[in-house]
């Protein structure tokens, strides 16, 4: 008995998020948030400890997803 194998074509991405990266200012780790648009607080998983951040522009985000139509026009045109 053999099973035919079923080939997968690539698949191209159908959303993106954007992230920043908060640098820890009691340790230094470098801590990642998905598109930050309002003022908070961080919990490091580095040391434990929170600071407050100062978010991103919510235009800019929306930019740059525009730009990139949610992350289709991102794909390297060599895979399409």
């Amino acid at each position: 008995m053999s099973e035919k194998i079923r080939r997968i074509s690539p698949v191209p991405p159908d959303g993106m998020e954007i992230i920043f990266f908060y640098q820890c200012p009691h340790c230094g780790k470098h801590v990642p948030v998905p598109g930050p648009t309002e003022p908070r607080m961080l919990h490091c998983d580095g040391c434990g400890k929170t600071f407050p951040i100062i978010p991103v522009d919510e235009h800019t985000l929306h930019y740059m997803r525009a730009m990139l139509a949610g992350g289709k026009a991102a794909s390297s045109p060599d895979f399409l």
